[in-house]
């Protein structure tokens, strides 16, 4: 097998950003359009444009079982994810505060790849897990003590990180053989349906026509599109471990970005805790080396 190499910042630079970009554009879409809906909008058309993708490349479509496990898949990273996260910045929670928590995922996966899957996990991804844990309680602290009072919506926030890690896992056990480009479709539309449903109760309406769709558009071109496929080249060329580690650039570059656009100063709270999210991320995604045992 060939070892993995080093990503190239050419590769690494456009998905940092075009993840970082995600949280303030969702913010402002969330103040243009109720988040369900919003997020049921973008949902579909990413569900569309994969769908051509798959259906240009003629890809294997995934049936029965296959198909099952896609949707699975699909509600756990999309629904989940997007759903809480876009429901908890309409509710208050802050860009760069959504950007630390989901930033967390590579240091969650690992715990329940421990808990489910049996994967060893070493002294360095166990403080990795300490320091993520603490980059949260620091930075959710700060945000009471700005506000005066607890933000219940940051539970929505933690259930997209709790989404997204568990839709990783579940990709990664019953999903590998599977093509991503229909497979992909096949979970968007699964999570569009369910988001769906659910935004019919929500009694939801825009507010701003021309906002909501350009950001819709943005998180569908390069969240959906380009933000993904430049993530899987990143595994590809670098392994998993080092593009997970990617994430640990992503709050720093939403806090900066959320400053001139939300108008979002980032607090010292927020600031350490993007220090220790860094740190976390990278012990989390370390790739351990093992000395050979004595033949």
């Amino acid at each position: 097998m060939p070892s993995a190499r080093s990503i190239p910042l050419s590769l690494a630079a456009p998905v940092v950003f075009f993840w970082a970009s995600g949280y303030p554009t969702g913010a402002l879409g969330v103040a243009a359009a109720s988040p369900f809906l919003l997020t049921t909008v973008r949902l579909t058309l990413a569900a569309g444009v994969l769908a051509v993708i798959a259906l240009v490349g003629r890809a294997t479509w995934p049936s029965g079982a296959a198909a099952g496990h896609s949707a699975v898949a699909g509600l756990l990273t999309h629904a989940m994810q997007f759903g809480g996260c876009y429901g908890g910045m309409a509710a208050g929670v802050p860009a760069s505060v959504t950007a630390l928590v989901i930033s967390m995922n590579p240091v969650l996966t690992a715990a329940l790849a421990a808990l489910l899957l049996r994967e060893r996990l070493s002294r360095w991804r166990v403080l990795g897990l300490v320091l993520g844990v603490l980059a949260v309680l620091v930075t959710l602290g700060g945000q009471v003590a700005s506000e005066g009072e607890w933000n219940p919506a940051i539970l929505l926030t933690l259930l997209g990180l709790l989404g997204f890690s568990a839709g990783g896992l579940y990709q990664q056990r019953y999903c590998g053989g599977i093509d991503i480009r229909s497979g992909g479709a096949v979970q968007t539309v699964a999570a569009a349906l369910v988001i769906g449903v659910i935004a019919a109760f929500e009694h939801g309406h825009v507010t701003h026509w021309a906002q909501a769709g350009i950001t819709v558009l943005w998180l569908v071109i390069t969240g959906s599109v380009l933000g993904v496929s430049c993530y899987l080249r990143a595994v590809a060329v670098g392994g998993a471990a080092r593009a997970s580690a990617l994430f640990s650039a992503v709050p720093p570059f939403t806090a900066v970005i959320a400053w001139p656009l939300l108008g979002e100063t980032p607090s010292a709270a927020v600031v350490v805790g993007i220090a220790l999210a860094t740190t976390a991320c990278v012990l989390g995604t370390r790739t351990e080396t093992r000395t050979p045992a004595p033949v």
